[in-house]
């Protein structure tokens, strides 16, 4: 909606979602400049307060965790290399 903020947790409700699905919804939501890694930390503790034995959320826990890596610590919206 319209100058309604978006949530911050990912919707664990679509089962009929892919966890691939989900990760990409819940990347594309975070604010241009978020902190990618430390945004995954705060939804693996989420997903791990709902203590789901669904392959999906597990799959979408895994991509999390790779999401958390230092790695991935880049604020989204900013590039690796300049040209």
């Amino acid at each position: 909606m319209i100058g309604q903020e978006k949530s911050e947790t990912i919707a664990v409700t679509g089962r009929d979602m892919r966890s691939e699905d989900m990760f990409l919804a819940w990347v594309m939501q975070l604010p241009h400049a978020a902190d990618i890694a430390a945004a995954a930390r705060i939804e693996i503790a989420r997903l791990d307060a709902i203590n789901s034995d669904s392959e999906t959320i597990a799959r979408l826990r895994s991509l999390l965790v790779q999401a958390s890596a230092s790695r991935f610590a880049m604020p989204r919206g900013r590039s690796r290399s300049k040209h």
